[in-house]
């Protein structure tokens, strides 16, 4: 079903995968938008709490409140919607749900089956769980860092947020399965996810090298070796990630006769000679667009893709035949912004509502007429 299916039919709006959830969004930050951004699109009705922290770019409103109801209410109705709610997200300090009459265990109690999940720097418990966190001190703690950027220079930051928007697909994952198994055993969760832990999962081997040997895993720059980085292409970057099995292949469409002596062909030996293959492979890059590599690796079966702009990706072919974009209004007109991640999954965009103009209807739909005061 297409967005404009649904939009036009509210009637199959039920065919949403998540139709029915409830998810009251307490944030202020990227990591709760986020993580609460695929749980709307996917139908779920999440109401969202202004948060007095981490105020959202107008870019960011646009990219991760789309679809969303937004409401200003008191701390004794957030916890009656709360109690109404099949899961509550939230990114505060560790004790900031508490401090506002919302402690975790206490509406567990009180609804068993209630998911909660909490989106912090450092997690609710430990030496660091009350340090302030930005995203690049998330990225330092969890150790990205330390691949980022050539030996010979200090570390670089990741671009867009990324360590918080780990975070936040890390809390979106965890939220869908503890509130699954909820609507299995009756019985939700508290989940307490940390940036640190998120972004310490993404080190790969390098991670787990470091702690064998006690050396730190030094940073590679746009290469682990010559047939796995990025090369200059002629309008951009480009980049070649083979397996051993996927190196003939490479050799052959790269075409230079040298590159079969056996120095080359042997995984072992090769690495000794890396500086010599990686001129090759940089030189058969050099002269050729990223479009014309990509469409070269994909025709011969070795894995080639390109380091893409914004624009770049706005204009891709495949992400516009998959309808990845959703077009959500602002009060400012119609963005564009990222939107399903898979395709054969129901899902809507949504426009973009302004802050409390939904408290009414929420407190009426979830509460009944009365509501709380």
């Amino acid at each position: 079903m297409c967005v404009a299916e649904a939009c036009e039919n509210p009637s199959r709006m039920s065919e949403l995968p998540l139709a029915g959830m409830r998810v009251l969004e307490i944030g202020g930050g990227v990591a709760a938008a986020f993580a609460t951004r695929f749980l709307a699109g996917y139908g779920a009705d999440v109401v969202r709490s202004e948060g007095a922290h981490g105020a959202l770019t107008g870019d960011e409103e646009a990219a991760l409140l789309g679809g969303k109801r937004r409401i200003a209410a008191s701390d004794a109705q957030l916890r009656a919607l709360a109690l109404a709610a099949d899961a509550l997200v939230e990114d505060g300090m560790p004790g900031a749900l508490a401090a506002r009459g919302l402690d975790p265990l206490a509406l567990r109690a009180a609804k068993p089956a209630l998911v909660i999940t909490s989106l912090t720097a450092f997690g609710q418990h430990g030496p660091y769980a009350n340090y302030e966190a930005t995203n690049l001190v998330a990225h330092a703690a969890g150790g990205i860092h330390s691949l980022t950027g050539v030996r010979t220079r200090p570390p670089l930051q990741n671009g867009a947020n990324q360590a918080l928007k780990l975070l936040g697909m890390n809390g979106f994952g965890a939220t869908l399965t503890a509130y699954y198994g909820a609507q299995l055993q009756g019985e939700g969760d508290w989940l307490d996810i940390s940036a640190q832990e998120c972004a310490a999962g993404m080190l790969e081997l390098y991670g787990p090298k470091s702690g064998l040997d006690g050396v730190p895993c030094p940073r590679l720059g746009n290469r682990t070796n010559a047939v796995w980085g990025l090369y200059p292409a002629s309008d951009g970057y480009a980049g070649v990630c083979t397996l051993h099995r996927q190196v003939p292949a490479l050799f052959a469409l790269i075409g230079d006769p040298a590159l079969q002596e056996p120095k080359f062909m042997d995984p072992l030996e090769r690495i000794k000679d890396d500086r010599e293959l990686g001129d090759k492979v940089q030189a058969w890059f050099a002269p050729r667009s990223k479009a014309e590599l990509v469409e070269l690796g994909a025709k011969h079966k070795v894995p080639i893709g390109a380091v893409m702009t914004p624009l770049d990706l706005l204009s891709n072919a495949s992400l516009n035949e998959r309808g990845f974009f959703d077009e959500v209004e602002t009060p400012g007109g119609r963005a564009r912004v990222p939107g399903r991640m898979f395709l054969g999954i129901d899902w809507r965009a949504g426009a973009l509502a302004t802050p409390g103009a939904d408290t009414a209807a929420v407190i009426r739909d979830w509460l009944g007429a009365g509501g709380a005061r």
